[in-house]
């Protein structure tokens, strides 16, 4: 069944955007005329979601600011800020009580256009607790690689010479048990939660094809600006 909750993760700092991040939170910065968030808003806009949450922290006033009266579709946006950095993991544990059983959950940093209906077909196959969308790439470049055998993720792997690989999509499919896992904080769910999931043979991956921005840096930035513009081409990559 298609999970009616979406969350998303828009709580980070920024750093590597240096000075662009003082006043306004990474998901806010502009792109094509508007705050890069509303353009992944529109992407989930087509699907049945009936709530998304948008899981704040560094400036997490002005996102909440921004999308007040906000719907995506059918479904109500709601804005919780985390008291503390939490990471990616933690910002789960705060948000814990209005986590749906299962729920798609996504970077606010990144687009990965994919067929969300794709991603949640098939049923976990237990014990798993989370399903990764992949990405296949001709060079990893700096992103970590996955490793795949099957359905299963079993490794993941730091940055190395580079070539093709395969490599997290920022798209996860996820159940709430997933935060029982969560020990300490803050806690990531990239370095923390999901090794320690593959190593239990409880991460599942799918390899999937769309177009993919991520605006962590500034040249980054500039190409979504760009390509996400009316008359951009938007490659796939």
């Amino acid at each position: 069944m298609f999970p009616e909750q979406c969350v998303v993760l828009v709580g980070g700092r920024g750093s590597r955007l240096g000075t662009l991040t003082d006043e306004l939170p990474k998901p806010l910065m502009p792109v094509a005329g508007r705050p890069f968030l509303f353009h992944l808003l529109d992407r989930l806009a087509i699907y049945p979601f009936r709530e998304i949450l948008l899981l704040a922290g560094y400036k997490g006033d002005r996102i909440a600011e921004a999308c007040r009266g906000r719907t995506a579709g059918n479904a109500r946006i709601e804005v919780l800020i985390e008291p503390r950095p939490l990471g990616t993991g933690g910002s789960l544990t705060a948000a814990e009580t209005q986590l749906a059983e299962h729920f798609f959950l996504l970077n606010g940093d990144s687009l990965f256009e994919i067929d969300l209906d794709r991603l949640a077909a098939p049923p976990f196959v237990q014990p798993s607790l989370s399903r990764l969308a992949l990405r296949r790439v001709p060079e990893t470049g700096r992103a970590g690689t996955v490793e795949l055998s099957g359905e299963r993720i079993v490794a993941f792997h730091e940055r190395g010479p580079g070539g093709a690989g395969l490599i997290n999509g920022g798209v996860y499919l996820m159940t709430r048990r997933i935060v029982d896992r969560i020990d300490r904080l803050p806690c990531s769910l990239e370095r923390d939660i999901f090794p320690r999931l593959a190593d239990e043979d409880r991460l599942e991956g799918m390899i999937l094809d769309g177009y993919f921005i991520d605006i962590g840096i500034p040249a980054d930035l500039e190409r979504a600006r760009a390509e996400l513009a009316p008359s951009g081409n938007r490659g796939r990559d």
